[in-house]
């Protein structure tokens, strides 16, 4: 090695180590087999220990002798991919750990990069804050009142994974603008949330909020219910007419959940409404002129609909100026400790309660894969709360299914963790490949060659499910 090389190598050493050791989260990192490389300076705070004890060291012999508990290394090297949970150490610390393997052309483990953020100080801050709330009792009347003003989206909208949170950002720019918004994604994911939080922050959020289930109202309600009607216009109706939901919206929102659902033969009314801003009641001749912004909703995928006939082309591009894909929740795994934790919050409250999670119960939640997403999670978090025999929730409180959630992973290749469609199976068993190909080929021309599709479909696939 020439001295230019030399010296430029140890330059680049040398700004590694600075960038490492001046890191307020942990890094820690281990060969394939568990042997500890490099531990910087604040994972020597976690342990009480110098790196120089720890680095040469088997993790798993580390854990046993109580450095950290539970280790997340066998976890990861089993499945391969990004894993995190809640561990505690032997300094009295809880942190978050994240375990990010590094495999090579053949897909074995060559690293695996761990990075922990301290936990304690953010719960001792929270609890400082709870007391202090109560030392101010006289006017807490106030002061809940100010909350619920300042930061009542902040409080219905949890997003502190990458991908929510360039959804939260896409929301504060569209909510400025009046286009048609097409929010999609399965069941649960909180599109609901998203579609009234972009109302209230919007120039109309002092206006109507009209929200209407499609699927829900019987298919021959549903136009007088949208659009009205004039008086005398069928057997049982009001004397005096009725307004429609359209006209009820007037200077505000629709938002139309379910859009999927919407008939055929009310599709072409619903298009002449968006692009003239007009409608017209049922047995009336007059046009109304409305000022209502449409927001729809779907965990239909409407471009397979428009292929198969059952959904109008042209509505479909109309609806979709402005797509919003919201990820299921196994995709965003960062979300869901702040989410239960928000949810226990919220429940505990509401029935007078104190109950936590162990560190157990909490870590199998973090990694069980949520297949009714957030409405899923927090149906649970309130089950948990109102049944619980103790403050804190152990495992064997857990439903069953999530206590054996990873218990026969070796079994089957494709876990089903419920009965649907097989379309809808199809479709998600689709995403989840083409999302993990991707994340570790990052390459069209590569997933295509690990799926046996051709890049051009492997292209398309990506664009579909890869969100950036």
């Amino acid at each position: 090695m020439e001295a230019s090389e030399l010296t430029l190598y140890k330059a680049l050493n040398h700004e590694l180590e600075t960038i490492i050791n001046t890191c307020f989260d942990e890094i820690f990192v281990t060969d394939g087999n568990g042997k500890v490389l490099r531990v910087n300076p604040a994972g020597e705070v976690f342990y009480g220990m110098k790196a120089n004890e720890i680095v040469g060291k088997n993790t798993e012999d580390l854990a046993r002798k109580g450095l950290f508990s539970p280790s997340l290394f066998p976890i990861v090297k089993e499945r391969k991919e990004r894993v995190s949970m809640i561990q505690r150490t032997r300094t009295g610390h809880t942190i978050h750990c994240i375990g990010n393997p590094s495999l090579d052309s053949e897909g074995n483990i060559e690293f695996i990069i761990f990075t922990s953020r301290d936990l304690t100080e953010i719960r001792q801050l929270r609890d400082k804050i709870e007391r202090t709330e109560h030392l101010l009792e006289s006017f807490q009347e106030e002061l809940e009142e100010l909350r619920r003003f300042q930061n009542k989206d902040q409080e219905e909208f949890i997003s502190f994974s990458p991908n929510m949170r360039k959804i939260v950002k896409m929301v504060e720019k569209i909510a400025k603008v009046d286009s048609t918004v097409l929010v999609t994604g399965k069941s649960g994911v909180g599109k609901g949330v998203i579609v009234s939080l972009i109302h209230k922050k919007s120039n109309r959020s002092k206006q109507p909020f009209i929200q209407v289930n499609c699927g829900a109202i019987p298919e021959p309600l549903i136009e007088s219910e949208l659009f009205g009607y004039e008086p005398g216009t069928f057997t049982g109706a009001n004397k005096d007419g009725k307004k429609g939901l359209f006209e009820e919206a007037d200077g505000g929102t629709l938002f139309l959940d379910e859009i999927g659902e919407m008939p055929l033969n009310l599709q072409v009314k619903l298009l002449k409404a968006l692009q003239e801003n007009v409608i017209q009641r049922l047995g009336g001749s007059k046009p109304i002129h409305i000022d209502t912004r449409i927001i729809a909703a779907t965990n239909k995928n409407l471009e397979s609909m428009v292929e198969e006939g059952a959904f109008r082309e042209d509505l479909y591009y109309r609806l979709n100026v402005i797509p919003i894909y919201i990820p299921p929740l196994r995709t965003r795994q960062e979300d869901i400790s702040y989410l239960m934790d928000y949810f226990l919050d919220k429940f505990n409250k509401k029935y007078g309660s104190s109950t936590y999670l162990s560190f157990e119960a909490e870590n199998q939640l973090i990694n069980y894969s949520w297949p009714g997403n957030v409405r899923e999670l927090e149906n649970l978090m309130e089950r948990l709360v109102v049944t619980a025999d103790k403050n804190e929730i152990q495992m064997i409180d857990l439903p069953q299914k999530i206590i054996n959630s990873r218990n026969d992973c070796s079994q089957y290749l494709v876990q089903i963790n419920d009965i649907c469609p097989l379309k809808q199976a199809q479709e998600e068993l689709e995403e989840q490949l083409i999302i993990k190909a991707y994340k570790k080929y990052k390459s069209s021309y590569k997933v295509g060659e690990a799926l046996g599709i051709n890049q051009s479909t492997a292209f398309r696939k990506i664009q579909k499910y890869i969100k950036d």
